[in-house]
């Protein structure tokens, strides 16, 4: 049981693998806060993609063999998801993706490919274990009427209906999901690492800013990525491109 990192060119690939459904448990959690520390402190990597192994479900939720308590008293968790956001991360999900699964879903990743016949839900309601719409914050994801369905159902959606919803970008063909994430994740990785980490800042930042505060902070960025271009040939090859050099 493991969740392991690889890299492929400027791309980090983290792959869930834990049995049949992929079921996380407290070690897993350590290890992919162990991963996305490197992932987010190499700067040769630009994007990652999260995914189940191959041939199995994305992730079926937390392994409730082990209880809901941390056995050192610190959820793990709670230090994955405080961590900057300054990669994005492409979800790349087949078969079922719920409970836990779909918090990492909603929280660690940035752009969404599901498979035909992946399912999505948080099921705890029917087990007073409800309570992880809130962590996943949910109803900032999607519309609230959508929200209050998986929430309040316990019901799976599907992957049509989650493309509906707006909780994920695309609906492919099963056996293209780890393919049409990697094409996507080779679009964002062509570009400069600075100007992807400055929209990432942005699209997280200004949503709460008004006019004024978001347009302050934009110039701030760009004078940094100004900056950048005279330090970066990766992000000088960039504005030449642009330019017709």
């Amino acid at each position: 049981m493991t969740i392991t990192y690889e890299k492929q060119g400027h791309i980090g690939i983290f792959t869930i693998d834990n049995g049949k459904v992929n079921a996380l448990t407290f070690a897993m959690h350590e290890q992919l806060y162990l991963h996305l520390n490197e992932f987010l402190n190499d700067s040769n990597i630009k994007v990652g993609i999260l995914r189940g192994s191959k041939g199995k479900c994305f992730s079926a939720g937390d392994d409730l063999n082990e209880g809901d308590a941390y056995p050192e008293g610190e959820d793990i968790t709670e230090k994955i998801f405080s961590l900057p956001r300054n990669k994005p991360i492409i979800g790349a999900i087949n078969s079922w993706c719920i409970g836990e699964g779909l918090i990492y879903v909603a929280l660690l990743t940035d752009i969404r490919v599901a498979g035909k016949g992946a399912r999505f839900g948080l099921p705890e309601i029917a087990y007073a274990m409800a309570g992880a719409s809130g962590t996943a914050r949910l109803s900032l994801q999607i519309p609230s009427i959508w929200a209050n369905w998986i929430a309040l159902t316990g019901e799976k959606i599907t992957a049509d209906q989650a493309l509906q919803y707006h909780l994920i970008n695309e609906v492919v063909p099963d056996d293209k999901v780890f393919g049409r994430a990697l094409e996507v994740a080779n679009m964002i990785s062509s570009h400069p690492l600075i100007a992807i980490q400055t929209e990432m800042e942005c699209l997280q930042r200004c949503p709460e800013m008004t006019l004024k505060e978001a347009t302050s902070l934009t110039r701030k960025l760009y004078d940094r990525q100004l900056k950048v271009y005279h330090q970066d040939p990766d992000a000088k090859a960039g504005i030449d491109h642009i330019k017709g050099k």
